[in-house]
């Protein structure tokens, strides 16, 4: 078997090879080999390292020889490079942000920093980070599969005279080795060169289809990172003059650290929440939604902005029971009700993702700032249930919008029946994004417990965020179930206006779908085991003690029961039994009725007689309250109320 050291490195350098083979070989017929076989070596490895770390526990190491020499010129290359991005692309916040950044690390390094001076170990493997890199290599893994099949009929729909998607993977694929070494890393040195380049596959991932919708929203993305990358650098310095260290295993010390340290740790939790992109950044994540739905689904949903998160979660440890800590609490559940409100007004698939997305890393956020046991297992948990639910529906609304050439939720009416296949697994994916038994459920159940049961007066604030984000968040997803399901093209017993659709069922793409959507049920039904085997002895490495009850297959804590297992059986009858019981024939089936006789229906759906016999076809659409809850009217108070939350959280650190 191979050492843990190996592994670590084939989980990085693995995707970086991949990528550079990637963008030298542009026959198609080798990609499809290039990408598939190394795919399956980073789930193999992902999960050979996690057999390891459960057997012989937290896995550290520094590699020899002259590692730090090689990413201190990467790093500088890197900034470098933005600041030339900025200056070709007249950008004057990139330019600024970049140059800034530069000479500020280059004062660091050279200045302040002793020669020769290392982190020992430059990189700690515990559960949360094996966590992560399941995340990152399993789920990612799929993805750029799936966009083997997406990126032909992308490029088909452009009509491209010549391929660019040998730039597109090596963009692609390289990102996975930067996250697993964003995760890894233990040496602020190298977490922050792993972190710019996350940064910069992102900026050439959202451009990729060079429009100048892409290239803005690319330049967007690209301001807003490096507005957290400043940030990091501004923390590590702060945190080297105060503490001597730049470990992140010093910095929190699995207890809370000096009130000297709390600004460095705001400063670091403020990077999250960039590359998280929560209020008043955004932004950068709506505007990424521009990109080919591979970037959306891997980036934006279930790998970069967890890179934000996880930063967040993995110093909580430092700032627990601080005014930082309660601040980030307060944040992340303002987050996740404003953004899961704003959703409501979306009729475009991908922004509804993106809002919800947000708000589902706000919660994330949110329980990490509540800091008890119980908090940092449900925010473990919506990590692993929101990266493979979520990616599920961003692959899915790919397909559909490729098979409808539109991404508003109205023009995806009735596509059950003709999409049958597709909108089954899309509605699923809502369902278990939405609905008990299932994981995203308990986890938001579990984050909800936490805050009723935290002692401050500021958690009353909290819950009451987190129950209208919720109630919220039911509105969107249902009316999209709606959507999908409503069928109003022809009358009852009428022929199909349009035949139905066909469906390339047996295509990649299809297949990753659905083994996407098995997996988030699977890992649903197995709630107990997942917490018991995996989620509480990650909180217990991080030093919380376990907050779920697990003997056989009940999750309790001090308020109540999660019976998976038991509600899994309950629904299943329900949805079986009508089924089996139940025969609905086409003469008892009747039209509508809408105050008006029923005319014989046409190609354009059914037509009433109304006021004065005139002839009146049925129109059905959502309901968006967007004068209420659109971006136009919320936009100006929310960035605000973003800003103001984050000074208040600045001023009571340094205060």
């Amino acid at each position: 078997m191979l050492s843990g050291e190996s592994l670590v490195a084939v989980l990085v350098l693995l995707p970086v090879a991949t990528a550079a083979a990637s963008l030298a070989i542009k026959d198609e017929r080798w990609r499809w080999l290039l990408i598939i076989l190394p795919s399956g070596v980073l789930i193999a490895a992902s999960l050979l390292l996690l057999a390891q770390v459960l057997e012989n526990g937290p896995l550290t190491f520094t590699p020899s020889g002259p590692w730090d020499s090689l990413i201190l010129i990467v790093e500088l290359v890197l900034l470098a490079y933005f600041v030339y991005v900025g200056v070709a692309r007249r950008h004057l916040l990139v330019l600024g942000l970049g140059a800034t950044q530069l000479v500020l690390f280059a004062l660091f390094k050279f200045a302040w920093l002793p020669s020769g001076f290392k982190v020992q170990p430059a990189f700690h493997i515990d559960l949360l980070a094996v966590i992560m890199c399941l995340v990152i290599s399993v789920i990612g893994s799929l993805i750029v599969m799936y966009a083997l099949n997406y990126m032909q009929s992308h490029e088909r729909h452009l009509k491209l005279g010549a391929t660019r998607q040998h730039v597109f993977f090596f963009y692609l694929v390289g990102f996975l080795g930067a996250m697993n070494g964003v995760v890894f890393a233990n040496s602020l040195l190298w977490f922050l060169l792993f972190w710019g380049l996350t940064t910069l596959c992102c900026y050439h991932l959202i451009r990729h289809d060079l429009t100048d919708e892409a290239e803005q929203s690319g330049l967007r993305a690209l301001w807003m990172n490096l507005v957290g990358g400043l940030a990091l650098v501004t923390g590590m310095s702060l945190a080297y003059q105060a503490s001597g260290s730049l470990s992140l295993l010093d910095l929190t010390g699995f207890g809370t650290v000096a009130p000297v340290m709390l600004l460095p740790l705001a400063l670091f939790c403020f990077a999250g929440f960039t590359k998280a992109a929560q209020v008043p950044f955004q932004g950068w994540l709506l505007g990424a939604m521009v990109a080919p739905t591979p970037v959306s689904a891997l980036l934006h949903s279930s790998t970069m902005v967890k890179a934000g998160v996880y930063l967040v979660l993995r110093l909580a440890p430092g700032y627990e029971g601080t005014y930082l800590s309660a601040g980030i609490a307060v944040f992340g559940a303002f987050v996740f009700m404003i953004t899961s409100v704003l959703a409501i007004s979306q009729n475009v698939s991908k922004r509804v993702l993106a809002y919800s997305t947000i708000s589902s890393l706000g919660l994330i956020i949110c329980c990490a700032g509540i800091n008890t046991g119980l908090a940092i297992a449900a925010a473990i948990a919506l990590i692993i249930y929101h990266a493979v639910v979520k990616g599920v529906l961003f692959l899915a609304v790919g397909i559909m919008e490729q098979s409808i050439h539109s991404r508003d939720i109205e023009d995806m009416e009735g596509l059950v029946t003709r999409l049958p296949a597709l909108a089954g697994m899309a509605i699923i994916g809502m369902v278990v994004m939405l609905f008990v038994p299932f994981g995203v459920l308990f986890a938001k159940w579990a984050g909800l417990q936490a805050a009723a049961a935290a002692p401050t007066v500021w958690f009353s604030l909290v819950v009451t965020f987190l129950v209208v984000g919720s109630a919220a968040g039911i509105v969107f997803w249902v009316r999209w179930i709606g959507r999908l399901m409503s069928h109003t093209a022809a009358g009852a017993g009428a022929p199909e206006a349009a035949p139905p659709e066909a469906e390339p069922r047996g295509s990649l793409s299809y297949l990753v779908v659905a083994v996407l959507l098995a997996g988030g049920v699977v890992l649903s039904v197995l709630a107990a085991p997942l917490v018991s085997y995996l989620i509480s002895p990650a909180g217990a490495a991080m030093g919380y003690n376990p907050a779920l009850d697990t003997a056989g297959w009940h999750l309790k804590t001090p308020f109540g029961f999660f019976t998976p297992w038991v509600l899994f059986v309950v629904i299943g009858a329900a949805l079986l039994l009508p089924t089996l019981l139940v025969r609905v024939r086409t003469e008892d089936i009747r039209p509508v009725y809408l105050c008006g006789e029923h005319r014989a229906s046409t190609a354009g759906g059914p037509v009433f007689t109304s006021l004065g016999d005139q002839a009146v076809p049925l129109v059905t659409g959502g309901f968006y309250w967007s004068r209420a809850f659109g971006e136009r009217s919320l936009n100006v108070w929310v960035n605000g109320a973003g800003i103001a939350l984050l000074a208040a959280l600045f001023v009571g650190v340094i205060v």
